[in-house]
């Protein structure tokens, strides 16, 4: 069921800057997309599905104008990926999230990156000069909004009302600003917290053993690339250890997560590739803003919340987006 939208006011360079499709440039386009993910190009993953129907709408072809890459899961076999791709003479990268945009940055000064999900700070580590003129060869979408820890805590006590804990399941790799902003917020709301490293090749029922107890525990899983692949295995095993579980993207809810709150991917991947587009059609990549979502989007999934034996208020339901039954 799909409810009313929540608008942010999050301001940045994309406030000048609408979700809808600019007009193509009278340019024609000089060279390939090349587009890098670190887990995975199966058709079936939710963002490349996303990007799939902007670059075939916007006339790319899937081999020939378009080549799409993964780094199946191996950090270390990206940089090779980038090089290839640099070959095949792609005149611009479009990466998916921090750890992959890191190597990519480091791999090439001079070929565009157009980044989905930049590290939390990427002004203080250098990546960009600032947000409205990155000035350097990266530019692109920036998820990891450490702002949004406050919103996922709240959001995980008005659902479960005698929480106590919560665990913020984290991938080392990304660095720890959007951690330390949750502990943070946590910390002011009288939260008690717990730190649980993950990554998608985990045993999930092992790792959440630890959390059982007398405790009422939820788990708020931070940003990071490639949980799609995972998340089904994740939202089964803890719903085992009866944890109610909250993450930032709305596709995991269909697996069994309990909530989400976050961007709203299908309106906003897609800019990626339209920013390539322009990219190759003439844009400088150093005048091109970093952009930050404006709308976002609350999933509740009632089925997960039934075998939890949690009952949603009604003031929660009606302000979902969307209610998965």
């Amino acid at each position: 069921m799909r409810r009313r939208e929540f608008i942010s006011l999050f301001v940045g360079a994309a406030a000048a800057c609408p979700l809808a499709v600019e007009p193509l440039q009278a340019q024609t386009r000089k060279g390939k997309i090349g587009y890098v993910h670190p887990v995975t190009i199966s058709p079936s993953h939710v963002t490349f599905a996303i990007l799939r129907k902007e670059w075939l709408r916007l006339g790319y072809v899937e081999g020939e104008t378009f080549l799409a890459r993964s780094g199946e899961g191996n950090l270390a076999h990206l940089s090779a990926v980038i090089r290839d791709l640099i070959e095949k003479d792609v005149g611009v990268l479009v990466v998916v999230g921090a750890d992959a945009v890191r190597v990519a940055a480091a791999t090439t000064k001079t070929i565009p990156i157009v980044a989905i999900d930049m590290e939390t700070d990427p002004v203080q580590t250098g990546l960009v000069a600032n947000f409205a003129r990155p000035g350097g060869n990266v530019t692109g979408l920036f998820l990891d909004l450490p702002s949004l820890a406050t919103k996922w805590i709240e959001l995980m006590r008005e659902a479960i009302p005698g929480i106590e804990r919560i665990a913020f399941a984290w991938q080392p790799s990304m660095g720890r600003t959007q951690l330390d902003v949750a502990l943070e917020a946590a910390r002011a709301l009288g939260i008690e917290t717990i730190v649980l490293e993950t990554s998608t090749t985990d045993d999930f029922a092992k790792s959440f053993s630890i959390l059982a107890g007398p405790k009422r525990t939820g788990i708020i899983l931070l940003t990071f690339p490639g949980f799609v692949t995972a998340s089904a295995r994740y939202a089964t095993a803890a719903q085992l250890h009866g944890l109610p579980t909250m993450t930032f993207l709305r596709s995991p809810t269909k697996d069994g997560i309990l909530m989400s709150y976050g961007p709203k991917q299908e309106e906003y991947f897609p800019r990626a590739i339209q920013i390539a587009d322009r990219i190759l059609r003439g844009d400088r990549v150093a005048d091109v803003p970093v952009e930050r979502p404006t709308k976002f989007e609350f999933v509740l999934n009632l089925k997960t919340a039934k075998a939890l034996g949690i009952s949603m208020s009604p003031s929660l339901l009606v302000r979902a987006d969307e209610v998965i039954e």
